[in-house]
């Protein structure tokens, strides 16, 4: 693979009539997605998708975040993000994965949107499939929330975490808790930390989203993180977190270890 950058996994996919668990990579110098059934790793893309067809500015093609998007029909989409693009809308782009009648994967592209500040760029995105919303880092600006959902239309939902970054805003996760409650993670690039943003927003106001934390831990430069938010075995009983760190190695915390005495700490 030619420059492999982010990855993110979508259960389900109706492949040759079989329910398929899939792992989505963006591959950036050839400027496809690269698909693969799990657990076996075996490719079902035909050697990759083309992703932001007749895009000619430089870098508006060279792929860097990926998040998968499932809703409640069980439909499976990619939202993609790249180096570079366009500032007023249509910087990322959503495709429909489906069985192309091979038993493979075929993307079909449903939309163009989100804003973008021109600062930096947009790798880290995550998407709240529960309730239906995709956040995304614009770095250096703050971070952005829109439908999920291409029928609700490309409106920008919110922008927040404006000032609260030393650095880069970068990898983004959601920690869910009872109840659709929970937490936006973002990592504050370079500071050692990161910011904890109230999932549900404010009561009279969903889309307002304050900070409620700021946790340090030891990753450094943390481009990714993610988060598991089900007890997973007697070491990680609430969950687990892990962030990637700038010497090639991934750093995994308790997330009680994370939540403190600040946050909830029941999934």
């Amino acid at each position: 693979m030619k420059r492999p950058d982010n990855v993110d996994i979508a259960y389900g996919l109706n492949l040759a009539g079989k329910k398929t668990d899939i792992a989505v990579t963006t591959e950036r110098y050839t400027h496809k997605l690269r698909i693969y059934a799990l657990p076996d790793m075996k490719p079902v893309d035909h050697g990759g998708l083309p992703v932001f067809e007749g895009e000619t500015g430089p870098e508006f093609r060279d792929l860097m975040g990926i998040a998968m998007y499932t809703n409640s029909k069980g439909e499976i989409y990619a939202i993609v993000g790249r180096k570079s693009g366009p500032k007023d809308g249509g910087y990322l782009w959503q495709y429909l994965l489906a069985d192309d009648g091979k038993g493979s994967v075929k993307a079909t592209l449903v939309r163009k949107f989100g804003k973008y500040s021109g600062k930096k760029e947009i790798e880290a995105i995550a998407v709240d499939n529960e309730l239906g919303y995709v956040y995304y880092c614009d770095e250096q600006f703050g971070v952005r929330k829109y439908y999920a959902d291409p029928s609700k239309g490309n409106q920008e939902l919110s922008l927040f975490g404006q000032g609260d970054f030393s650095v880069d805003n970068e990898g983004i996760a959601i920690y869910k808790t009872a109840g659709n409650s929970g937490y936006v993670l973002v990592s504050d690039q370079g500071s050692r930390q990161l910011k904890v943003y109230n999932r549900m927003g404010k009561p009279d106001a969903p889309n307002q989203h304050p900070l409620l934390a700021t946790v340090k831990y030891s990753a450094n430069q943390t481009d990714g993180i993610d988060v598991v938010s089900v007890p997973l075995n007697n070491d990680f009983k609430h969950g687990l977190l892990v962030a990637m760190s700038d010497d090639k190695t991934f750093h995994f915390y308790r997330w009680e270890d994370i939540a403190g005495k600040q946050l909830d700490v029941n999934p």
